[in-house]
């Protein structure tokens, strides 16, 4: 797996996530005014990146796997129809020639 990849992905969409956090927080006004309720914009902002991180590298991890068992199959697909080409020749070749 390709890790740096992996990493770009999750940093992008934890950037996006944030995003998405903060606006949420300046749109969404809060009726509460306790100091848990404070500087929610951050504490958005922060879950949102937490999750983008989160969904953007298993993302990416699920397609990098995907492309390795693409190529494995692929291999092993060729791999048997190769072992099958060389037994069919084998089997018509004693078809022919060993007729006593």
């Amino acid at each position: 797996m390709n890790a740096k990849l992996i990493a770009f992905s999750g940093l992008v969409t934890a950037f996006v996530g944030a995003g998405i956090g903060f606006i949420t927080a300046s749109l969404l006004p809060c009726p509460y005014t306790s100091q848990m309720y404070k500087n929610l914009e951050q504490k958005y902002a922060i879950v949102g990146a937490v999750a983008g991180l989160l969904i953007g590298s298993s993302q990416e991890m699920i397609r990098e796997l995907k492309q390795e068992r693409d190529a494995e199959e692929d291999l092993l697909r060729d791999f048997n129809k190769a072992i099958h080409s060389t037994t069919d020749k084998r089997n018509l070749s004693s078809q022919f020639f060993d007729k006593d």
